[in-house]
């Protein structure tokens, strides 16, 4: 694998990006006893650009207040916008709002617009729906669809985004199903499919093995891909943000990942920011109609992010990073197993 080619993947028509972009969902969300300002948000924001970042990806619930993250990266957006650089942005809707649905009547058209003020562009390079329900009956499906493409043709929208399921089923019981993904991927036919995706989606879904998986299915329809939480949250370097379990018993979960990542933490070198660092590479390898997002908390992070570029990878190394994931999928799926069974006890 060696060093990887910062070559720009390719998204979207018009919508090329750096293989890593920044995701800040971390914004705001960061407990107490972690607390991070604006200034150092910005900081870090800045040195991912001088990095060889050009794609920021929000939401308009980020931050602590709503639009608190859009208008941060806009502070960016416009500071690198007077030296010549043209940074992306990506945002979406659907989590809240004050209409009866977040995708009732004209909210979604109101929240873009609030968007782009936020960010300081005239376009959102890529415009994402963050929430697969569309009311009862899907009453808000088709005016929905309707909008994004007038808006689209409009050219407040770049690219249409569809965030999807996580790979790993229990990892959100309640979340939307595959084949209702499926449905949803023919009806929006979006530009670009968001997709939690780290070394905890099961073998199953991983496009490398055949069958119908996620991402193949959103390449079939013409989309490109866009991955998100790359390290669980912390997870995959022991720096957990949140329970981030396949199950709801966060402990038990970092217990088993740390149990199963010992054998590549210590093939590696034993630092945490070389697990963090295969842990990208490792999704920054799903191929070239693929890009990865990755949060960050203060500007270091950045920088450890952005060297997993320049990890010199050997084959024996590849090999321990395979078989550490596939021990670790195991691991979780018989933990999960296990934890079902005692529940309906």
């Amino acid at each position: 694998m060696g060093r990887l080619d910062p070559v720009p993947r390719h998204l979207a028509p018009g919508l090329a990006i750096h293989p890593l972009g920044v995701g800040c969902r971390s914004i705001g969300a960061l407990p107490a006893s972690r607390p991070v300002t604006d200034s150092e948000w910005l900081d870090g924001m800045r040195s991912a650009v001088e990095l060889g970042a050009d794609f920021f990806d929000v939401a308009d619930t980020y931050g602590s207040s709503e639009g608190h993250a859009e208008r941060l990266i806009g502070q960016v957006v416009r500071e690198y916008r007077r030296q010549g650089v043209a940074l992306k942005v990506s945002s979406r809707v659907g989590h809240k709002g004050s209409a009866p649905h977040p995708y009732a009547g004209p909210h979604l058209r109101h929240q873009l617009e609030q968007s782009l003020e936020n960010l300081c562009v005239e376009q959102v390079d890529l415009f994402g729906l963050a929430s697969c329900d569309f009311g009862p009956s899907d009453c808000y499906l088709g005016p929905t669809i309707e909008v994004l493409r007038t808006m689209k043709d409009l050219g407040m929208i770049g690219a249409i985004g569809l965030v999807g399921p996580h790979g790993f089923p229990a990892a959100a019981p309640d979340a939307v199903g595959h084949e209702r993904f499926d449905e949803l991927l023919t009806l929006i036919r979006p530009d670009v499919v968001l997709l939690p995706f780290n070394a905890l989606t099961p073998l199953a879904a991983l496009p490398d093995t055949g069958g119908s998986d996620l991402l193949s299915r959103a390449v079939g329809q013409g989309a490109g891909v866009l991955l998100t939480s790359p390290l669980a949250g912390g997870l995959l370097v022991g720096t957990p943000r949140r329970a981030e379990g396949h199950t709801a018993r966060g402990n038990g979960t970092r217990a088993v990942v740390a149990r199963a990542l010992e054998p590549l933490r210590r093939h590696l070198g034993g630092h945490p920011a070389v697990l963090g660092q295969a842990a990208l590479r490792y999704c920054l390898s799903r191929g070239p109609h693929t890009a990865v997002v990755a949060g960050y908390g203060r500007a270091e992070h950045v920088a450890t992010n952005y060297a997993s570029l320049d990890l010199e990878l050997s084959a024996q190394d590849e090999a321990a990073i395979a078989a550490a994931y596939t021990s670790l999928r195991e691991a979780l799926q018989s933990s999960t197993a296990r934890v079902v069974r005692q529940d309906r006890v």
